[in-house]
């Protein structure tokens, strides 16, 4: 090596030692001015002067609960229709569910009737029906939870009772029935909820459900009638749905092996 090139190496390596000498008193100067440093703030204004909200405060008054139908359910859906003319049938044969009622709230004589409510005269108001169906691992078995609301207007307690029954949708062919439940000293202002259970819904997946609601012949000196109220609901048909599933599965494997066998040789023509 010549000496032109050592020296030019040594001076290389010179300025590169005094580069890194340079960048190692940088890095702690620059860090001590950022910690030494005022943080600069900018604030952004749309020239409009704030003005201090003033504190809001709410009231919170309990009221008597107000009792109202509506058509749905979680695993099964239903729709409420209207209802039908005084005196519609009630339901006949035996029973394998239970009728309940309960008092979910009052409502205050005189408030608007809502728009699913019917009047059966003297004061009382009939809900819409609703039902959920539940299917059961007996193919035949199966239940449908059927519920309607009760409001009382008039001055007096009313004695009443109301029938339940549930049809299949394609030959209104009677499920089961749940007659006489009764709805005892329903105060003036109340509204109740009347429940049943009824079984048999089988694999029919849609259900005619019905309730006839029979008051007093007189409410507040009034003449009262009965009244129908009708829904459908619906079941879930899982056998139906489990032999659809199986069909599909047997038609894709037989695809799938067709699929993967040989192609059948032509027959040679003599």
């Amino acid at each position: 090596m010549t000496p032109r090139r050592r020296a030019s190496r040594r001076l290389v390596v010179s300025l590169a030692l005094a580069a890194v000498a340079a960048v190692g008193l940088a890095v702690p100067a620059l860090a001590s001015d950022a910690d030494s440093g005022t943080p600069l703030t900018v604030s952004i204004t749309d020239g409009s002067t704030p003005s201090p909200s003033p504190s809001s405060s709410s009231t919170t008054g309990s009221g008597p609960a107000t009792g109202t139908s509506s058509g749905g359910s979680s695993t099964g859906g239903s729709s409420t229709g209207g209802s039908r003319g005084a005196g519609g049938s009630t339901g006949v044969g035996g029973s394998t569910g239970a009728g309940t009622s309960s008092d979910p709230g009052t409502t205050p004589a005189g408030q608007t009737t809502p728009a699913n409510e019917v009047s059966v005269g003297g004061g009382l108001f009939v809900g819409g029906l609703n039902g959920n169906g539940m299917p059961a691992v007996n193919p035949a078995d199966g239940t449908v939870d059927m519920w309607f609301t009760v409001r009382n207007s008039s001055t007096k307690p009313v004695d009443a009772t109301a029938d339940f029954w549930m049809e299949g949708t394609v030959f209104s062919n009677r499920l089961d029935a749940r007659d006489g439940v009764p709805i005892t000293a329903l105060q003036p202002g109340e509204t109740r909820v009347v429940a049943a259970t009824l079984s048999g819904a089988g694999q029919w997946t849609l259900v005619s459900a019905h309730v006839t609601f029979t008051p007093p012949e007189t409410v507040d000196a009034a003449a009262a009638t009965s009244v129908t109220r009708d829904a459908l609901v619906l079941v879930f048909p899982w056998l139906i749905v489990l032999v659809a599933v199986a069909i599909a599965l047997a038609l894709a494997i037989v695809r799938v092996v067709r699929a993967a066998l040989p192609p059948v040789p032509a027959a040679a023509v003599s």
